[in-house]
């Protein structure tokens, strides 16, 4: 028995299905070829045909040989490898030897919620980032608590305020704020060298993994795409760089020194 055929099958249940695996990689960061390939390759292993889709940043749209076209948006986008890695290679795998749709749609669902990392950790790698940073960027020894102290802050409120439901770029600019902090008490107690930790803590934010897929985007000709992520990363960009400024200038307006 064709266990693409189990009950129950129809051809809109699998297009759903499809499309779920679409909005799964697309809110996890994916590029656009890698999403419409991985559409393309279920499709095929149900025989739905070929299969039409417009895919967006925010949006997607797939239009089947029947007729049946599903709309799903995108509200929510982060950066989730893991994710991308478990739904790809479900598709690869899927490709090869069809499993049931609800088993496919379960798989899919089991991937979303995979979490490579805990919460707790990912402050603990936004401050083991910022120290070495800071280094990078002619920092000593005395700048790597408070450069770490700085990226832990920075990624902790960035998380909260994105879980929370805030938008991306004011999440940016209030935790660029806040980056700001412990370089300007650096600078208050006469730390030689409080740039060093603030270009760590503020290098945590950089929207870089976006700026990379927009340029694959635009390499693989889906220029619309390419075009929206590179203007959320430059709003996000001017987002940081506004946060961090307005620190700074208070600070300096306030009477604060700076070397």
């Amino acid at each position: 028995m064709d266990p693409t055929r189990s009950t129950p099958y129809e051809p809109s249940n699998v297009l759903a299905v499809i499309a779920d695996a679409g909005v799964a990689l697309l809110s996890s960061g994916a590029e656009v070829s890698r999403v419409e390939d991985t559409m393309e390759r279920l499709a095929g292993a149900y025989q739905i045909g070929h299969l039409e889709a417009v895919v967006l940043p925010t949006a997607l749209f797939v239009y089947a040989p029947d007729g049946q076209t599903i709309l799903r948006r995108v509200r929510r986008r982060s950066v989730n490898l893991a994710v991308l890695a478990a739904v790809n290679q479900l598709s690869r795998d899927v490709a090869r030897t069809p499993i049931p749709v609800d088993e496919l749609k379960g798989r899919i669902g089991q991937a979303v919620a995979r979490v490579r990392y805990p919460a707790w950790s990912h402050p603990l790698f936004a401050a083991a980032g910022a120290a070495f940073i800071s280094q990078l960027m002619g920092g000593t020894r005395i700048d790597l608590a408070p450069a770490a102290v700085a990226g832990a802050i920075t990624q902790l409120v960035r998380q909260r305020l994105r879980t929370s439901g805030v938008p991306g770029s004011v999440a940016d600019l209030l935790s660029a704020v806040l980056a700001v902090m412990p370089a300007l008490a650096a600078a208050w107690a006469g730390i030689p060298n409080p740039g060093a930790i603030l270009v760590g803590a503020v290098m945590v934010l950089t929207p870089g993994l976006l700026m990379t897929t927009a340029v694959r985007d635009g390499i693989a000709g889906d220029l619309l795409s390419a075009a929206a992520r590179l203007l959320e990363a430059f709003l996000s960009g001017a987002a940081i760089a506004a946060g961090a400024s307005l620190s700074l200038y208070v600070y300096l307006a306030l009477g604060g020194r700076w070397p």
